[in-house]
């Protein structure tokens, strides 16, 4: 065995360049050979002190606070799907009550456009209405007025004339015969 590990290294150092290194041999093991035993040694050592227990039970709980968390963020993530999903239906219900608010806003604007001619079209015809009256009422007052003063200009006329026949004398029969028919009336 000796001469195997004297052969492999005389190998290793020809592909090497010919650089040589001395490694110290110890019953048969060079340091490579004694770092692996003492690696060994060392695991046995923490095998035997339960430190693989506690490095399994470190690991194990650590993999459960994992799971735990990946347990929370599933349950995170429902819940954020259920609040996206309830948000998506009030969006929607949201939309709806816009087009219905619209659709009443416009039957509103429509009614009261109506409502609007057909008052404006109630006072057209009050005020119309209003405006024949007044127009009646003046020629009412405008024939009135006319009436009086052609009664007037009869009555000035009349007196004008009876003034002229008075002073002639030809009012003298006509007094006599209406005094004469007062009786009979």
């Amino acid at each position: 065995m000796a001469s195997e590990t004297a052969d492999t290294h005389s190998a290793a150092t020809a592909a090497d360049g010919g650089h040589t290194e001395a490694h110290a041999s110890y019953l048969g093991l060079d340091s490579y050979g004694w770092v692996a035993v003492a690696f060994l040694m060392f695991a046995a050592l923490l095998w035997k002190f339960g430190a693989f227990k506690m490095l399994g039970g470190a690991l194990d709980a650590r993999a459960d606070k994992v799971r735990a968390d990946l347990a929370e963020a599933a349950a995170l993530k429902a819940e954020a799907q259920a609040l996206k999903a309830r948000a998506a239906a009030e969006a929607v219900q949201a939309e709806a009550d816009a087009k219905a608010m619209l659709a009443n806003a416009e039957l509103e604007a429509k009614r009261i456009v109506e409502q609007a001619t057909l008052d404006a079209e109630t006072a057209i015809r009050r005020r119309t209405r209003l405006a024949e009256d007044r127009i009646s009422a003046e020629a009412r007052a405008a024939e009135a007025d006319l009436r009086a003063r052609a009664a007037d200009i009869t009555v000035k006329a009349a007196r004008a004339l009876l003034v002229e026949r008075s002073a002639s004398g030809d009012l003298a029969g006509l007094t006599d015969a209406a005094i004469a028919t007062l009786d009979r009336r």
